[in-house]
């Protein structure tokens, strides 16, 4: 396997073995045009001249600094939680959101977060006097007598006496039929008929 030195600057590197400058270039900090030699030579080359691009090496090479623009729009730039709520809240879609500085997109949030709890507040306060207006008229209904309710008294009263009327009357009208049974088979047994087995 070879070896070889690399120059930087002024400073010269150990012998790398083949596979640590590959591995080198591939990450960009080595570049193709950065000074090579092998290790048991004295002629200085480039990286590119061992290790040439079409020999399916994946170089990645150092991203340009960004300019001013993209550095202040990298700035001006909303976190991810933050443009999410911004689309949950309906704030902003998908067009206008980059419209929006951190501080502006934050401010949006606050606000609508507040009147939200706003609502929310007011329609708790509805829900709970509804509900301690309805005990209270619930109260005062069952407390006072109404005309309904005492009709609908007399009535069940009326019922319920008529049904003890009833019971009173069928209850004599079995006794009478009970009375007539006997004496009609009194009268049968003192004229010499059969007697007739009594009905279970």
């Amino acid at each position: 396997m070879r070896s070889f030195h690399l120059q930087s600057g002024e400073e010269i590197t150990a012998a790398l073995p083949e596979a640590e400058v590959v591995a080198l270039l591939a990450s960009g900090e080595v570049t193709p045009d950065q000074p090579c030699r092998l290790a048991e030579e004295d002629v200085w080359r480039t990286v590119a001249d061992f290790f040439p691009s079409g020999s399916g090496l994946k170089i990645r090479t150092a991203k340009p600094p960004a300019s001013a623009a993209e550095q202040i729009s990298a700035a001006n730039r909303i976190d991810d939680p933050t443009r999410r709520r911004l689309l949950a809240y309906g704030l902003a879609d998908a067009v206008n959101i980059d419209g929006f500085t951190q501080s502006q997109a934050v401010t949006a949030i606050v606000r609508k977060e507040e009147e939200t709890r706003g609502i929310w507040r007011a329609h708790r306060r509805v829900q709970v006097g509804a509900f301690l207006g309805l005990l209270v008229l619930g109260i005062v209904a069952g407390a006072t007598a109404n005309p309904l309710s005492l009709r609908i008294e007399t009535s069940a009263a009326l019922l319920q006496r008529q049904d003890g009327d009833v019971k009173a009357t069928f209850s004599v009208l079995r006794s009478t039929l009970s009375d007539y049974n006997f004496v009609r088979e009194r009268d049968r047994q003192n004229s010499g008929a059969k007697t007739k087995p009594a009905k279970k």
